[in-house]
């Protein structure tokens, strides 16, 4: 069981610590709008990625597996949507970062939900790491709440560093720049997914 365990613990913290779409977020918009108006932007993400769970846990990967099709406009959506962010956070005033512009819980709990790489990262996770009990569902929670602590530590942590960027970068025009490099990283990693 500790084996099974550290396993799981290592695989989360490689596949959820990695930069990909939320870890990204959050790093910008801590940078722009500091930790505690975040809060409810990493809820949403927390929840996006809990319900992507269930979603994954009910067979949603057979389901994409069988149809291609709608794989494919699955990819589409998801990556439309990174472009959409990537546009909106590199023309975000930086001037005056109103409190309009902070994310909600719900973009949030939609940038998960239509996150490829999370379900990616879960499928893995729950295929090749599950927490094994004696029954299917004790183990896919235990499984699930296990990954659910770790990646909440893990995204508090990029928005803090995102928060800790935005005191270091006094200036506007920094906070531009690194606005800039978090739209390309969200491009890339867009551009992958879709490549796939």
């Amino acid at each position: 069981m500790h084996d099974a365990l550290f396993s799981l613990l290592f695989m989360t913290l490689l596949l959820f610590g990695s930069p990909g779409p939320a870890p990204i977020s959050l790093l910008a918009s801590g940078a722009n709008f500091g930790y505690k108006r975040n809060l409810p932007f990493l809820a949403g993400i927390l929840t996006g990625l809990s319900l992507a769970m269930v979603l994954v846990n009910i067979g949603l990967s057979q389901l994409l597996a069988s149809s291609p099709r709608l794989s494919s406009l699955l990819s589409f959506v998801c990556v439309g949507y990174l472009v959409y962010l990537a546009y909106k956070l590199y023309f975000q005033d930086t001037q005056q970062p109103k409190k309009s512009l902070i994310p909600s819980f719900s973009q949030g709990v939609l940038l998960n939900l239509i996150n490829p790489k999370a379900y990616a990262s879960l499928i893995t996770l729950f295929s090749q790491f599950e927490i094994h009990t004696e029954q299917k569902a004790q183990s896919i929670v235990i499984t699930a709440l296990i990954c659910i602590a770790l990646v909440s530590v893990i995204d508090g942590l990029w928005l803090l560093a995102g928060a800790k960027l935005g005191n270091i970068f006094k200036s506007r025009q920094h906070i531009k720049r690194l606005n800039g490099l978090c739209s390309v990283a969200i491009l890339v990693v867009a551009s992958v997914l879709i490549s796939h």
